[in-house]
């Protein structure tokens, strides 16, 4: 799979959302003197007619290759649906920044099924879920967390990097998993492994 084209096909929309993010990220400085390196920003309209500013916001974007913990913010969700944040392969098709290319479920994706994996949240108002791994919005449709046990093997045989491009994702939880609303994507690469010196 081709790298994401982001920066060079929609350098507006990138702007704008670095713009609208700084907003959310109570830090001294400016955005890109925090750790949270990526972003993804759509405006989204539900089938109901209503309209939510989605924005997110990870970092740092790359990690040691034996991978590492990511910090995730977000604001302008719907708190009416409940959505899975992970790490997960890029599918096929998907252009990073441009929504409408959205049309695949991301995945695979890490399990961090387990509380000490941590490798995924979910964020949903329900009161129901594994502590420690699912998490209620905040006012605003917000979120603070991290993603730990962050790894380039997603599954046997699909390395990011490699064999995928990857991403912090967030998507509409089991409740609603055929609906991209809620698809946003930050890529998050790998540094290569220091190279060993010979004899």
């Amino acid at each position: 799979m081709k790298p994401p084209t982001r920066k060079t096909k929609l350098p507006t929309l990138a702007a704008a959302a670095a713009a609208g993010l700084a907003a959310i990220l109570p830090l001294a400085g400016t955005a890109s003197a925090t750790p949270f390196g990526g972003y993804a920003h759509r405006t989204v309209t539900t089938a109901d007619g209503a309209t939510f500013d989605l924005r997110l916001a990870a970092g740092p974007t790359v990690l040691p290759a034996s991978g590492g913990t990511v910090k995730v913010k977000a604001a302008g969700y719907n708190r009416a649906q409940g959505v899975f944040l992970a790490f997960c392969a890029i599918p096929k098709g998907v252009v990073v920044g441009d929504p409408t290319t959205y049309t695949s479920l991301p995945g695979p994706c890490l399990p961090g099924r387990e509380t000490k994996d941590g490798s995924s949240r979910w964020i949903t108002d329900t009161g129901t879920g594994t502590p420690g791994i699912t998490l209620p919005y905040e006012d605003g449709g917000r979120f603070s967390t991290t993603l730990e046990n962050v790894r380039p093997e997603i599954a046997d045989g699909v390395v990011c990097d490699k064999t995928v491009e990857c991403a912090v994702v967030t998507r509409a939880d089991f409740t609603a998993t055929n609906e991209r609303l809620y698809d946003q994507y930050i890529p998050v690469h790998f540094a290569p492994a220091a190279a060993v010196d010979g004899p």
